[in-house]
C-alpha cells in the first residue's frame, strides 16, 4: 500500500485546494446576496449556489482531514489504551469509521440515482450535486480508511 500514498497526498492537496475555492465561492456569493439586498437588485438563487458550495466544503475536506490525522477523536480514551495495544485500538475505530463513510458513500450514490432528473429551485441546480459531494469526499475516505486498516494490520501481524 506504499504506491497508494503519492496519490493520497496528492487527493488530499487536490481536496484540500477544492475546499478553498470552495469557501472563497462562498464568501463571494454572501458579498453578492447582501449587495443584492441592500441594493435591491433582485439576484435570486445567489443563496442556494452559496449552500452547494458549503456541502462540498463540508465533504471535501472531510476526507483530507481524515488523511492527514486532523479528525475529532476521542483522546480521553484512546491515550490510556497501553502502547501494545494502540494498533488493535486503531483498526477497530477505523473499521467502525470505514463503515460509517460506505453507508454516506452508498447513500449518495443512491440518492443521486433518486433525485437523478432533480434540480434546485430558483436557478435549475441538478440535486445530484450535491449528493456528488458526499461520494467524493467519503469516496477518498473509504480509500484512507483502507489503507490506515492496511497499515495498522501489518503493524499488528509484525
Amino acid at each position: 500500500m506504499e504506491r497508494l500514498q503519492p496519490y493520497l497526498e496528492r487527493g488530499s492537496r487536490g481536496l484540500y485546494a477544492a475546499s478553498a475555492v470552495c469557501l472563497l465561492a462562498i464568501v463571494v456569493l454572501m458579498m453578492v446576496r447582501i449587495a443584492s439586498r441592500n441594493l435591491n437588485l433582485g439576484l435570486g438563487g445567489v443563496q442556494i449556489l452559496a449552500q452547494l458550495f458549503e456541502v462540498w466544503l463540508t465533504f471535501l475536506v472531510v476526507g483530507a482531514l481524515a488523511y492527514t490525522h486532523d479528525h475529532i477523536e476521542i483522546e480521553y480514551l484512546s491515550d490510556r489504551i497501553p502502547e501494545r495495544w494502540q494498533p488493535i485500538h486503531e483498526v477497530a475505530v477505523t473499521l467502525v469509521s470505514l463503515f460509517a463513510a460506505v453507508l454516506v458513500l452508498v447513500g449518495g450514490v443512491m440518492a443521486m440515482d433518486t433525485f437523478w432528473n432533480s434540480t434546485a429551485p430558483t436557478i435549475d441546480i441538478p440535486i445530484p450535486l450535491y449528493y456528488l459531494a458526499a461520494v467524493v469526499g467519503a469516496g477518498f475516505l473509504v480509500v484512507v480508511y483502507l489503507d490506515r486498516i492496511h497499515e495498522n494490520v501489518t503493524e499488528v501481524l509484525g
